[in-house]
C-alpha cells in the first residue's frame, strides 16, 4: 500500500505526517500519546496513593512512615497531572485535540445506538454496533468524564494542600467532592484499562497509544466513519 501524507496536526509543525503505512493507519500523533500517558500514569499514582490516605484516615491501618511517603508521592504526582497534559495537547496536537474536545460532546444516532448495545459488547458478547467516528459513544462518555473531572480534581486537590488556610466550612464540601470525583474517574479508568488490555475486540487498539498506529482492518471494523474519511491511497 502506498504511503499517504498530510500536514502534521501540531501547531507550528511543517513536517509531513503519514496516515497510512502498509496495513496500518495512524490514529494518534505524538502529542496525543504523550498527553494521554502523562494523564493516565499520574492519575493512577494519585488514585493509589490517595486511596491509601483515605483508608488510613478511615481505619488507621497504615504505618505512619508509609502514610508520609504516600502523601509526598501524591503531591509530586499532582504537579505533572496539573501542569503537563493541556500544554502537550496545545503545543503538539492542537488541531486533533480540538477536534477530540468538540466531538466528545456531539452525539448522533449511531453513538446512541452504540451505547445501547455496548453492555453486551463489554462482556464479550457478539452484537452488531452502528458505525462510529474516531471515538465511539463509550469513549466519548469517558472523555467527558475526564474533561469535566480533571479541573474538579485539580482545584479541590490543591485546596486540600492549603486546607489550613481555607475556611473549614468550605473544606467540609471540598474533601468529599474530591473523593467522589476520584471514585467516579477511577471506575471509568478501570473500565478503560480492561477494554485496552483484556477485551478481545478492543485491545488491538492499544498499539495506537504506543506507536500511534493501529491495524487498518481493525480500524475499519470499529471506527468505520472515521476510517472512510481517511484519504485513499
Amino acid at each position: 500500500m502506498a504511503t499517504i501524507e498530510r500536514s502534521a496536526v501540531g501547531a507550528g509543525h511543517t513536517a509531513q505526517q503519514e496516515i497510512k503505512r502498509g496495513d496500518k493507519v495512524l490514529r494518534f500523533v505524538l502529542g496525543e500519546r504523550l498527553a494521554h500517558w502523562n494523564h493516565a500514569i499520574t492519575f493512577l499514582i494519585l488514585l493509589i496513593t490517595g486511596g491509601a490516605l483515605v483508608v488510613r484516615g478511615l481505619a488507621g491501618v497504615l504505618d505512619r512512615d508509609i502514610l508520609v511517603m504516600f502523601g509526598r508521592i501524591h503531591r509530586v504526582a499532582a504537579i505533572p497531572f496539573t501542569l503537563l497534559t493541556i500544554p502537550l495537547l496545545v503545543i503538539m496536537a492542537r488541531k486533533t485535540a480540538g477536534k477530540w474536545f468538540r466531538d466528545s460532546f456531539r452525539f448522533d444516532k449511531d453513538d446512541v445506538g452504540f451505547l445501547a448495545g455496548f453492555a453486551k459488547e463489554f462482556f464479550g458478547l457478539h452484537v452488531e454496533l452502528p458505525p462510529q467516528g474516531k471515538f465511539n459513544g463509550g469513549e466519548k462518555i469517558n472523555s467527558i468524564l475526564q474533561i469535566l473531572g480533571w479541573p474538579v480534581m485539580v482545584i479541590t486537590g490543591w485546596m486540600m494542600v492549603f486546607k489550613t488556610e481555607l475556611p473549614q466550612d468550605l473544606m467540609a464540601w471540598v474533601i468529599p467532592i474530591h473523593s467522589l470525583t476520584a471514585l467516579v474517574l477511577g471506575c471509568a479508568v478501570l473500565g478503560h484499562i480492561y477494554l485496552a488490555t483484556v477485551h478481545p475486540g478492543s485491545k488491538p487498539g492499544v498499539t495506537g497509544m504506543f506507536s500511534g498506529w493501529v491495524p487498518a482492518k481493525w480500524a475499519k471494523a470499529h471506527y468505520r466513519k472515521w476510517y472512510d474519511q481517511l484519504p485513499e491511497e
